[in-house]
């Protein structure tokens, strides 16, 4: 037993000394700007129909969606899982509990893509 623990000394010091020798990388601008930042966007609802022919869609809302958000002729974009913007709409007057009628204003939203208010400018 005395021999054995002789033998595996050295091998406990060497790997015990290999893993101390490694540095924490630093930040750099590059890892910085990959990190995640919080959206400025509120999270409004998704699109539950379209009527395309009159440029219409309905929202199901969230409930912690913004107020201000729901106001008439409010702003808001429509984004598919990508995050990417598939349509910018406009609320209207129809509100009927948690489902919000929207105007499709430019592109073409789809059933399922998510609706945010655009807090910044």
């Amino acid at each position: 037993m005395p021999r054995t623990a002789r033998a595996l000394l050295p091998l406990a010091v060497f790997f015990l000394l290999s893993g101390c020798g490694t540095a924490p990388t630093p930040k750099t601008a590059s890892n910085v700007a990959t990190e995640l930042a919080p959206s400025p966007n509120l999270y409004v609802g998704r699109i539950l129909a379209i009527d395309l022919e009159r440029r219409f869609a309905f929202v199901a809302l969230t409930p912690s969606a913004p107020p201000i958000a729901l106001q008439p002729d409010m702003e808001l974009l429509a984004r598919n899982d990508e995050l990417r913007v598939t349509a910018n709409l406009r609320a209207s007057r129809q509100l009927r509990g948690r489902t919000l009628g929207v105007q499709i204003i430019a592109g073409l939203p789809a059933v399922g893509d998510e609706v945010t208010f655009p807090t910044l400018p």
